[in-house]
């Protein structure tokens, strides 16, 4: 796919899928604004890209809302104009433990804002910020990644993590709605299972079913193509073979 002369912000953009896809953009011509919290990481993202010059750093927590407006500023400085955001960043595990296992009941309150204030109220916070820019322009894309759940059976020792990703899906239905007549696509990929560091580390007897973060990669260069500019409002799951 063609990203040539497209300007587009990651977050998430220091490991795992967002880093996968900040590489994949720019081999495809665009400039990126990448975001996470440790900035040696997004140092790292951007010296394995194909063209480290295309890659400009925006390192803040997104928790945080103070930071989410600077990133959003530098981005803009950066980039002059923002064609496209993918909010990638989710908080799943940390580096020492899986967050799964507990019931509601037995989950920290820091973990359930935590997975909250990251995949769904720092999304939320940085598209308002890049919006009136598209709006204007009468062109834009945004695109969350999601999680694909069965049914609610499947949120038994993960409410926080459930919640937050079916909050995603309505906010991506919501918002293609109130952006259909500016001409601004809001769509979501969510995978099932993916190959990621905290998989490998926390699910090592679930790899050989799990998804390559390629294959989430490649959906989610599509959603913010142009063969993606009929469609918004879309939620695309992608299945592993993978078993809880």
């Amino acid at each position: 796919m063609n990203f040539e002369g497209k300007r587009v912000v990651v977050t998430g953009a220091s490991r795992g899928i967002g880093r996968e896809l900040v590489k994949a953009l720019v081999e495809e011509g665009a400039t990126v604004a990448a975001t996470g919290r440790s900035k040696a990481r997004l140092e790292e993202t951007r010296s394995l890209t194909s063209h480290p010059r295309r890659v400009h750093l925006c390192a803040g927590d997104l928790r945080i809302a103070t930071d989410v407006q600077q990133i959003f500023r530098e981005a803009q400085s950066s980039l002059g104009h923002i064609d496209v955001l993918m909010n990638v960043a989710g908080v799943w595990h940390d580096e020492g433990r899986k967050y799964q296992g507990p019931l509601a009941a037995e989950t920290s309150a820091a973990e359930i804002d935590e997975v909250l204030d990251v995949g769904l109220k720092g999304a939320f916070h940085l598209t308002r910020l890049v919006l009136p820019e598209m709006m204007r322009a009468r062109a834009g894309k945004v695109v969350f990644l999601s999680c694909g759940f069965a049914g609610p059976a499947e949120a038994v020792g993960w409410v926080h993590y459930y919640v937050t990703n079916k909050a995603i899906d309505a906010l991506v239905a919501g918002l293609a709605a109130e952006q259909r007549p500016y001409n601004v696509q809001v769509n979501a990929v969510a995978p099932w299972f993916v190959a990621t560091d905290a998989v490998k580390a926390f699910y090592p007897d679930q790899i050989a079913a799990a998804l390559t973060p390629q294959r989430v990669v490649d959906l989610l260069l599509f959603l913010a193509s142009a063969q993606a500019d009929h469609m918004s409002g879309q939620t695309l799951e992608l299945r592993s073979n993978a078993d809880f």
